[in-house]
Formats: C-alpha cells, structure tokens, sequence
C-alpha cells in the first residue's frame, strides 16, 4: 500500500513498517479526535452545557503540557515499546471516556487520551527519524501523517455511525477495540532498535539548542489554536441552525477527512520541493481568507460548509509540513524537540476549547472563525520570523 510511495533509496524496514504504523495512527488520532465534533451530544448525555464540556475537553487537553517530559521518558525506552506502550494507553483511556459517568471523569480520561497519544506519537516519529536522513523525512512522515485525514475519514466516521445508532459511549469503546489491535500487532511486528549504521542527519540543521526554534513551538500553538476554534464549534453549529443528526455530522466529518486527505497528499509531493518552512507558511496563510469568510456566510450551509472544508484541508497541510521541522529542532535529541513542539499544539487546543464554546454560544459560528484567522496569523508571522533568524529556508 503505503510502502510503494517511497522508492529504494528508504529502508526496507522503513518501507515494510510505513502503511501499519499508518493504521496505527488512524486508530489513535481517531479517539483522540472524536469528542469535538460531537461535544453537542456529549453534553446532552451528561445533562451538561456546551462551555462545561469545552471545560473538560481543555482539562483534557493540558495533559499535553507534559510532552516535554513524555518526551525524554521516552527517549529512555526503545521505539517499539514506546510505541505500542503508547497504544496500549490510548485504548486504556478511551475505554475510560466510554465509561465515564461526569464531565470530571471525562476531562481526566480525556488527558490522559492525550498524554499517551503524545507517547505514541513521540515513538512514531523518532523511530522514522533514526532511519531517515532529515531531506527525506517529509515524505516518510507525510505518509504516517496520512492518518490524520483518515482518522475523520475512516475512524471518526465509523465511531460517528455507532454513535448515531448507539451511544457516543460505544463510539470510544470502538476505538479502543480497534488500538489494542494495532497494538498487539507492532508488537510482533515492528522492527525494534535503529539500524547499526544510523542514518546521517543534514550538516545543514538548526542549532542543538531550541534557541530561535521556540518561534517553531509558538506557530504550532497558535495553528493548533486555530482549527480547535472551529472544530470544537461546528458540530454544534450544525445541529442547532440547520437540524442535522450525529449521523449527518458523520456523513460531513467523512467530506473533511476526504479534503485533509487531499492536502496531506499535496505535502507529500511538494512540501520537500518547497520547503517545509514554505509550505507550513503557505498552508497557515490560506486559513485567513477562508476564516473571514466563513464568519461572513456562516448563516448559509451550501457556502460556509465548503469554507469550512477548506478551512480544515489548508490547516491540514500547514500542521503536516510543520512536523519534520519539529523533528530537527534538536538534531540529537529528535524526542526532545517533538515534545515542545507537541506540548505548544496541544496547549494551543486547550487555551481555545473553552473560548471558542463560548465564543460559539454567545455569538455563533462567526467568532470563532475570526478567532482562527487571528490564530493562523500568528502562524505565518511566526514561521516568518523564524525563517529571518536562522537566514535561510528550511
């Protein structure tokens, strides 16, 4: 599948492992991406207001202020373990979610859904990250990044059809069913430790301190921040001004995952042509117009859905070239620049949750839509100003 899109100059366990640990992700962005567009119904079911469940969502989300721990925790452990260990916590956690009886239960289910995603995912990416050079990461890891489109397009659709005809409860139980799994089979499948020769990294790389790469952490908070303001809002927004269903919003969310998947495809094929510093600039600059005039049509569906869906397809984009940055933030340690990086996107969606939900309910769709575009502005000005600081492109 996967492993047809990068050619022989990969690694043949690079190759072999790209499309399951793909699969992987896909489970794991799945539960992790699941409760914003369905927080509507959440609160129905808690007899809880949607600010309250945004709430426990941004609890749940300042888990991620321990990436930079998770991240040399898991430097300590081998790839496969931190990996599948990962995984195994994720389904813990979603299991936890499903059973949760108060929004108290769930915002602490919740963080720790997202502090064993940031394992998992710090495991992923430093295990592409030994096994290869800096120049071709963009493709390895665009193809794993994949699994973000196919999360909505695949995963939170098919929790999103139980939890129309069940319970939102039995959504997350499938997540769960379906990581552990994925689990048990990189287990006894993934190629553990690094290749004797380790693969050499770019002499052309950023400092081994942070140094001018905090500018790189803020650009991933503030886009973060940015697509949580609307993702946390329109499930909403769709069910209270135009009556759709959890089964609708399904049918919708599987439109998103369709344009996401559009725009991981572009990065992969131009983001190392470009430039992944280029391309995350290009893909932050386009949320602005689509913001402004999502808040301007947000009374007319068959316009701002479209909008919408643009919205998402250029954070996509913008999100999947920022990664390979991240992994080369400190060139020696890549777990340790990952979880800075990591932590700055996930405390991003923690500082919007609540703002956004309440933004939504005292005014509607549009101000959090300007929200976005204020975030995705700062993006660009970021990456801008990280560019200036070290010189030249990335």
């Amino acid at each position: 599948m996967l492993s047809a899109r990068l050619d022989t100059s990969y690694a043949p366990e690079v190759r072999r492992a790209i499309t399951p640990l793909t699969i992987a992700k896909i489970g794991a962005n799945s539960a992790y991406r699941f409760a914003p567009p369905f927080l509507a119904t959440i609160s129905g079911n808690m007899h809880a207001s949607l600010p309250a469940v945004g709430a426990a969502l941004a609890v749940g989300e300042l888990g991620g202020l321990a990436a930079p721990i998770l991240g040399r925790i898991a430097a300590r452990a081998t790839r496969r373990t931190t990996i599948c260990g990962g995984l195994l916590a994720l389904s813990i956690a979603a299991t936890g979610c499903a059973a949760s009886r108060n929004i108290y239960q769930l915002g602490v289910c919740l963080a720790i859904l997202t502090m064993a995603k940031i394992v998992f995912d710090v495991g992923v990416i430093s295990w592409l990250s030994d096994r290869v050079a800096y120049e071709q990461r963009g493709r390895a890891v665009g193809l794993t990044e994949t699994a973000w489109a196919g999360s909505l397009f695949i995963g939170v659709v098919i929790m999103g059809l139980v939890t129309g005809a069940t319970s939102w409860r039995w959504g997350y139980a499938v997540a769960a069913v379906a990581i552990i799994c994925c689990s048990a089979f990189l287990r006894q499948h993934l190629p553990d430790e690094a290749t004797p020769s380790r693969v050499p990294r770019s002499a052309d790389h950023v400092k081994p301190r942070l140094g001018q790469g905090w500018w790189v952490i803020i650009a991933m908070l503030a886009l973060t921040a940015c697509a949580q303001s609307v993702f946390v809002t329109f499930g909403k927004w769709l069910k209270d001004s135009f009556g759709f269903s959890d089964t609708d919003i399904a049918i919708v969310i599987f439109g998103f995952g369709a344009v996401e998947l559009i725009a991981t495809s572009s990065m992969i094929r131009f983001s190392d042509r470009w430039g992944k510093q280029r391309s995350a600039i290009s893909g932050a600059a386009l949320i602005i117009p689509f913001g402004i005039a999502l808040a301007a049509t947000s009374s007319h569906v068959y316009i701002a859905l479209p909008l919408l869906a643009l919205y998402i397809g250029a954070f996509e984009f913008a999100i999947v070239s920022a990664l390979p940055l991240a992994s080369n933030l400190v060139p020696e340690h890549p777990s340790m620049g990952l979880g800075f990086v990591i932590a700055g996107g996930t405390l991003g969606r923690a500082v919007m949750s609540a703002p956004a939900t309440a933004a939504f309910a005292a005014h509607g769709m549009w101000l959090p839509a300007i929200l976005g575009a204020c975030c995705a502005s700062i993006t660009v000005f970021s990456h801008w100003r990280y560019r200036v600081s070290l010189g030249r492109w990335l």
